[in-house]
C-alpha cells in the first residue's frame, strides 16, 4: 500500500497499525525514536522522532516534532509542529506554529497562526491569530478587528515619534 518511501538517514521502517477512520490494518512508515530527513509514505507514524518534511496521506505524530508536514489528514498528539498543511488536522495538547487546513480540532493546543475553513477548539486551547470563519469557540489573541485597531494605534505612534523627532533635529 504504501507507494513510496523516501526516507533520510535516520531510517524507518515499516509496520502495521490500524488506520483510524477504518479501523482496518493499513501499512504504514513508521519513525520510532529516530530522526530522519524527508518521509514520503500513504501512511506515516511517528513516535518519539524528528522529520524535517512529512508528505503523506494520512500522518499520526506523537511524542514527535516536524518541521513541515503536508498531508491529506493528520493526527498530532503530544508534540511540536511548525507547519501543517491539510485537509483535517486534529491537535491533542500539541503547539504549532503555522497551520493551513480546511478542518481543525484542537484540544488543550496552542497553534500561533490558524487558517481553518472549520474550526472546533476545547479545552484550555491558545489560538494567536485566527482567520477563518467567526466560531464562539475560537478566541484568537488577535482577530482582523484587533488587528486593525493595532494597527491604526502603531500608525499614530509612529507619525507622532516621527513628529517629535524632526523638531528635536531642527
Amino acid at each position: 500500500m504504501a507507494e513510496t518511501d523516501s526516507l533520510g538517514s535516520g531510517g524507518g521502517s515499516e509496520v502495521i497499525v490500524k488506520s483510524v477512520p477504518e479501523n482496518r490494518p493499513t501499512l504504514a512508515t513508521e519513525l520510532l525514536r529516530s530522526e530522519t530527513g524527508d518521509v514520503q509514505a500513504d501512511v506515516v507514524s511517528m513516535e518519539r522522532a524528528g522529520a524535517e518534511q512529512v508528505t503523506a496521506q494520512r500522518a499520526i505524530i506523537t511524542n514527535s516534532g516536524a518541521r513541515s508536514i503536508d498531508a491529506r489528514s493528520a493526527q498530532i498528539d503530544r508534540s511540536g509542529v511548525l507547519a501543517l498543511n491539510s485537509e483535517k488536522a486534529v491537535f491533542y495538547n500539541s503547539s504549532a506554529v503555522a497551520v493551513a487546513t480546511g478542518e481543525a480540532k484542537i484540544v488543550r493546543g496552542r497553534v500561533l497562526a490558524l487558517k481553518a475553513d472549520e474550526a472546533t477548539i476545547e479545552g484550555d486551547a491558545k489560538i494567536g491569530i485566527y482567520a477563518g470563519p467567526p466560531s464562539e469557540h475560537v478566541r484568537p489573541v488577535l482577530d482582523a478587528r484587533g488587528a486593525a485597531a493595532f494597527g491604526a494605534a502603531f500608525g499614530v505612534v509612529v507619525l507622532f515619534i516621527g513628529s517629535l523627532l524632526r523638531r528635536v533635529m531642527r
